[in-house]
């Protein structure tokens, strides 16, 4: 590492303090700048062939300055998996997945989380925080712990519950907020006092490009024609790009180098419309409504970062919608052996609809790069089990809970009747023959609501003594069924 050089105007530094405020001359992103002359008198391909694999194999290309600061827990190294049976289904040549389901906590984010917290021993913190829908989160206080540090999150109330979870179990300060951009905002606040981790640091971004080092040496130095990369805040593309010119530089890499195929939901897209719309700069998205909450992000930092690496490999955007993402998500399962969450899967979607489309040729060697494994997402198998009445019963038995799959009409229209403001039975009823048209008795509805209850989707709020002296139960939803609500509404919008 030699630098760090500002992507926008090209103003450069040893060490901004903190460099994820930006460049103080126009705000744009910092990258990091390597001497690649003195790397190539290094080390070269036979030399990188007798290390172990993994993240650190590619030392000098990273920003770490001593390998004792090195913080690991195993990530990188991950398989480059030839998809027979998938590949004869949608009738292609060559089709691999870059498989970062097998990292430490199940994601590609490990890879730039292990870099970051090993920049952040080296500069002598002892602290660390983020804010983070989940992955990121995970990753965070699960590589602090490694580390010894301490580790503040702040989580958006919508968060995948298996995410959640994995948090936990690592022990942080943990505080839930609204959404991903006041977590970030949060954590950009206590910079002064700890290491601050957003998906948009230069460390962090380092650590995630060693996913394009890997592909390319995992196929001999010989690039692919395309690799598709699901597109959140843009970053992980961008760097993998950035990886492909590094090498290209280095003379490490035989043949052109790969197009990329950015992808994203269709119910949050903001960089697939600025492409599409020709722009040189990403809009922010009025609303995120997608089940692929990792890619999400309404405005998403290293979306010109994105915009640019498409356009200059000479690539191209895709979205695809939640019931798309679905049905890839099942059949890499089925087919191919490896369960990706939503965000991960995307690009099977996309490559589904590549096809359909004639985008690209099906001779081609094709790279699907899957970030995270789906067991973060353990409510994406209700939605493939749906239509299986014994394992819908199981899973019901087993989690006690029912979400979509065990959702009625009626009791579904009750969930979005108390999401305006907690009501009571016989209003609820009135408003579900006046808007809906459902034709129901008192009594049934106050069944429903005992049964939205008890698989705690609702609760009781308070209770009112009217004028005629009788008492009036108010209801309202729980945490559970507003996270629930907008899972099926998310679905139901794309």
């Amino acid at each position: 590492m030699s630098k760090l050089r500002c992507s926008e105007c090209a103003y450069e530094t040893e060490r901004p303090s903190p460099p994820i405020h930006g460049c103080p001359q126009c705000g744009g992103l910092f990258e990091v700048v390597y001497d690649l002359e003195a790397i190539h008198n290094q080390i070269d391909v036979s030399s990188l062939a007798d290390r172990e694999p993994g993240v650190w194999k590619y030392f000098e290309l990273l920003p770490v300055q001593d390998r004792r600061n090195i913080v690991s827990l195993g990530e990188g190294g991950t398989f480059l998996h030839e998809c027979d049976r998938l590949a004869q289904k949608l009738g292609l040549r060559q089709l691999y997945l870059k498989d970062e389901t097998t990292n430490p906590t199940g994601a590609f984010i490990d890879r730039g989380t292990s870099v970051e917290i090993s920049k952040a021993k080296e500069l002598g913190f002892k602290a660390v925080s983020c804010g983070s829908s989940g992955n990121l989160a995970a990753s965070v206080v699960a590589y602090a712990a490694r580390a010894g540090m301490k580790s503040h999150v702040f989580v958006p109330q919508r968060v995948d519950i298996g995410k959640l979870y994995q948090i936990i179990a690592y022990q942080p300060e943990l505080e839930i907020v609204k959404d991903r951009e006041e977590g970030e905002a949060r954590t950009i606040e206590r910079a002064p006092n700890a290491h601050t981790i957003i998906g948009h640091s230069p460390y962090f971004l380092e650590g995630v490009k060693t996913t394009g080092y890997e592909i390319c040496e995992q196929l001999d130095w010989i690039p692919p024609d395309w690799i598709l990369v699901p597109m959140g805040n843009g970053g992980h593309l961008s760097m993998i790009w950035k990886a492909i010119k590094e090498l290209q530089l280095l003379g490490w890499m035989e043949k052109e180098p790969p197009k990329l195929i950015g992808v994203q939901a269709k119910g949050c897209a903001p960089i697939v419309t600025a492409f599409q719309k020709g722009s040189k700069s990403v809009e922010p998205s009025t609303k995120a409504s997608t089940i692929a909450i990792d890619i999400g992000m309404k405005n998403p930092s290293c979306g010109k970062l994105a915009l640019d690496a498409i356009r200059e490999s000479e690539g191209f955007t895709v979205s695809v919608s939640d019931s798309a993402i679905l049905d890839a998500v099942s059949s890499l399962a089925s087919l191919e052996g490896v369960f990706a969450e939503p965000a991960s899967a995307a690009t099977i979607a996309a490559l589904h609809q590549i096809l359909r489309e004639g985008s690209i040729d099906t001779g081609d060697k094709i790279i699907c790069v899957i970030t995270g494994m789906g067991l973060k997402y353990p409510e994406i198998a209700q939605t493939i089990a749906k239509g299986h009445t014994n394992i819908e019963h199981l899973l019901g038995r087993v989690e006690k809970r029912k979400y979509t799959t065990k959702l009625g009409g009626t009791k579904l229209h009750i969930l979005k009747i108390l999401q305006r403001n907690e009501s009571y039975g016989y209003a609820i009823w009135k408003t579900l023959i006046a808007e809906t048209g459902v034709k129901v008795s008192v009594s049934s509805v106050y069944q429903h609501l005992n049964e939205l209850i008890r698989t705690g989707l609702i609760t009781r709020t308070r209770s009112v003594q009217t004028y005629r002296k009788s008492k009036r139960q108010y209801y309202d939803l729980t945490d559970k069924g507003r996270w629930t609500l907008a899972r099926i509404e998310g679905i139901e919008d794309v």
